[in-house]
Parts: structure tokens; sequence; C-alpha cells
């Protein structure tokens, strides 16, 4: 535990002015530097370090000419000084929000072909944010997740069970076959699901196949083997493997949406839409990120509110029925 000295209230400091002076003079080792940094003379930096060392009663710089370097006290003292100086930025920081700053982590697929692609359009929705995308490629759908103040996380589970987090829903999986049309040439026509069970099926490992086990339980499709076919670490590989003709591939209907409506796959069949997996949105409860996270969840619902209505109109065009799905994500 750190020792707390709040009760001399602290009358053995030296200036909040003079540390900082010390700081930029000992991290450019030049006092013109410093003086050019801190907008004062260079006298007046020499003067505050003179002021230092008397107060330290010892020597913080080696005066060699042109030149300066740190004596040993004086690295000792500026180790010190960059500690207290970042911890109390770190509490200005966390105050303040950070200055825009979110760290966002997400499943690699929703961010390579969701998030990314969306990026400037939201720098000129939000400017104000800055937004840090991390990448989490061993997720389960069961984990206990923990974040810091400034973090948001997507996560794709059945439920998140967990009372430690703020969650909010952000959409629900649609599942579907696809297909490409090469595939189709070289390996015959698929007209109903029961056409499934002789062909190869693509699969994504860290989850098993909990896809195609969902989607085969509600077409009540029981002699479908769902443990056959390849495995991929993640579904925007197992994606791109479907799109060159290695099998049959059932996703999420919003990651497929982009090479369904450019002709790279195809859905083989009218089929019921199938709820996969739910999207949520977690974070930390805190009033001082809480505004700029709030403006980034608006957005969020706004993209995918309008994903929706393209992706309704898609299916209608295909003559699906997507009444029953109005409420998920179509």
């Amino acid at each position: 535990m750190t020792n707390s000295y709040t009760r001399h209230r602290y009358q053995q400091l030296p200036s909040q002015q003079s540390i900082r002076i010390f700081e930029s003079a000992a991290r450019h080792l030049n006092f013109t530097l410093a003086a050019e940094e801190l907008s004062i003379t260079q006298s007046g930096v020499s003067k505050q370090i003179k002021g230092l060392e008397r107060f330290l009663n010892t020597s913080l710089f080696i005066r060699k000419g042109q030149k300066i370097d740190l004596t040993d006290t004086g690295r000792l003292f500026y180790t010190g000084c960059i500690e207290a100086l970042d911890c109390l930025q770190q509490t200005i920081n966390t105050i303040q929000g950070q200055a825009g700053q979110l760290r966002l982590q997400a499943p690699p697929t929703f961010a390579s072909r969701w998030l990314i692609p969306r990026m400037e359009l939201l720098h000129k929705n939000l400017p104000e944010l800055s937004l840090h995308i991390e990448t989490t490629w061993l997720r389960t759908i069961q984990d206990y997740i923990q974040t810091e103040p400034n973090q948001l996380v997507i996560h794709a589970c059945i439920n998140y069970p967990f009372n430690n987090l703020r969650a909010e829903l952000l959409r629900e999986e649609s599942l579907f076959v696809v297909v490409s049309p090469d595939y189709l040439a070289r390996n015959g026509q698929i007209k109903s699901a029961q056409d499934l069970v002789n062909h190869t099926l693509l699969h994504t490992r860290l989850d098993g196949h909990i896809h195609w086990e969902a989607w085969a339980n509600a077409m009540q499709l029981h002699d479908l083997d769902t443990t056959a076919g390849y495995e991929f670490e993640t579904l925007d590989m197992a994606l791109s493997a479907a799109e060159n003709g290695l099998g049959v591939l059932v996703c999420d209907f919003l990651f497929a949406f982009e090479a369904l409506t450019n002709g790279r796959l195809v859905i083989p069949f009218r089929m019921p839409i199938v709820t996969g997996l739910r999207y949520v949105l977690l974070s930390q409860p805190n009033r001082h990120y809480q505004p700029l996270q709030q403006s980034y969840l608006n957005w969020l619902y706004q993209q995918i509110k309008q994903d929706n209505q393209e992706m309704e109109q898609y299916l209608i065009n295909l003559s699906f029925d997507t009444s029953e799905r109005r409420k998920g994500i179509l």
C-alpha cells in the first residue's frame, strides 16, 4: 500500500511549477529546449532548477560546458516526477473523459467486415470521438468479461448472464445458408435443407459448430453431420472459404450481405430465418465516459437500423417472409 502524507499537508514538496520545469529540462537535457516548450526564458528555467536544488540540498544536473546530464540523484528524482505526473494526468483523464477517447473490443469478423468499413463515416458523424479498435481472437460466448472505464466490448453470446457490466442489445444474428455459384456449378444445385447432407460444411473453430447445430435443429434436419467439413479460426476466414467455393456455410446475414449483393455468394433455396447469437455492447458504468459511450451507442443503433432496412428489402425481393424477424435484425 502507498504511504499517505496527507497529515503533513505535503509541506516537504517543491512547487508544481519547478517540478514541471525540471521534468522538461531532464527529458530534453537542454535548458533552452525546456524554455521553448514551456514558453518561459532560459534564465527562468535556470532559476527554477537552482531553487529546486537548494530545496533538495543536492545537485540534479552535471554541467559540462554547453551540455548537461543528470546526476544519480537527478535520475532518481526524474523517475519520481514522471510517476507522479503520470498518475495525476491519468486521474484528470478519467475525470474529463480522456478527451474523447474510447477503446472498443470486438470480434475479428465484426471488426473487419462491419466496423472498419464505417470508420470514415464514424469520424464524420462523431468527430470528437477517437475510437481505438481491438480484436479478441480467443473470446468464447461463455466468457466473463471485465472492462476499463473508457472501454466498450462488443460480445457475441447466447445471453450474457453476469451483472458486472451494463449490457445493451445491439442485434441478433439471422442465420442463412450461403454458398458460391462456383461451388454449385461444380457440385450440383442445393434445392432444400435435405440436399445439404452430402455437401462440404464450413465452420469456425472457437465455439465449435454452434451455427450449423442451431440451424439444423431449427430445420429439424437430424441426419446432417454438423461435425464434418472444414474448420477455420474466424468467421471472416470461413466466409472467404465459402466465397472461394470450398463449401457451404451457415452464417449471420449481416456479414454475408456484401458478398450476396455482389454475387460472390447466394442463398441456394428459400428457408426460414433462424435466430443465432446476440451481440451485446458491454460497458462499465462511469459518469465521466457515459456521454461519449451513449453517443457511440446511438450511432451504432442508427447504422444497424439502416442495415436492417437494406437487408430486409433484399430478402423481400427474394420472396422471403421477414414479418417474424422485424423485432430483431430484420
